[in-house]
């Protein structure tokens, strides 16, 4: 199985964070909750590698990682770069199922990951905290339903599965349950976990600019 991880680097990317964060700023929080669910999957017993897809060119660290591929994209478009990735898994890599992870989910844990996994079993489906957006797609085979991206896609892709013939599970997940789209989602990420790596970059960003709420 391989891991498929979009990115949308600032200043595109993260752009509901613009009314408190400069695009400086945001490319940090970016990166570093980037980093976070790429080490995840890594140390994950059930990954073979990740697909880095992104029409950054601004991710050489990543190249450095084994069994990670930077898989560039011309498109802005969040469904055609993990369709273009999904067929990459498919044709290059000879990979029968996918596990399409957002970014921006700091909170994410190898085990979590590996949780997912041992429950999947044709579409897997694991939702936001609001029961809206898609924070995870297992799918077998990959690109095997229309993907769709607009912030209220949960019910969509069990429908689309549905559509396609396949019996799609819906899974809930804490740590999958928290990306990070605006200032009060990075606060509710700091709130439950004041000591992540997130937590401790926005302090970082709150020493160096003081008009940024600190945090308590």
């Amino acid at each position: 199985m391989w891991a498929i991880v979009p990115y949308k680097e600032p200043p595109f990317g993260k752009s509901r964070l613009s009314n408190r964060l400069t695009p400086a700023q945001r490319t940090v929080l970016a990166s570093t909750m980037l980093e976070n669910v790429v080490d995840a999957l890594l140390r994950s017993h059930n990954v073979q590698g990740i697909l880095l897809v992104s029409e950054s060119t601004n991710l050489a660290e990543f190249t450095l990682k084994e069994n990670v591929i930077i898989l560039e994209t011309q498109t802005t478009s969040l469904k055609d770069a993990v369709t273009q990735a999904g067929r990459f898994a498919t044709k290059q890599l000879r990979s029968t199922t996918t596990f399409i992870v957002p970014a921006d989910l700091p909170l994410i844990s190898p085990n979590d990951i590996d949780f997912a996994i041992s429950q999947h079993e044709k579409v897997t489906i694991i939702p936001d905290a609001r029961l809206k957006g898609t924070n995870g797609i297992i799918a077998t085979p990959p690109n095997g339903f229309e993907y769709v991206f607009n912030g209220r896609s949960y019910h969509e892709h069990q429908q689309n599965a549905h559509f396609a013939g396949l019996n799609p599970k819906s899974l809930q997940i804490e740590s999958f349950s928290y990306d990070v789209d605006t200032f009060d989602d990075l606060m509710m990420v700091i709130q439950l976990q004041p000591k992540s790596q997130t937590a401790a970059v926005y302090q970082r960003l709150t020493t160096s600019d003081s008009s940024l709420p600190a945090c308590n």
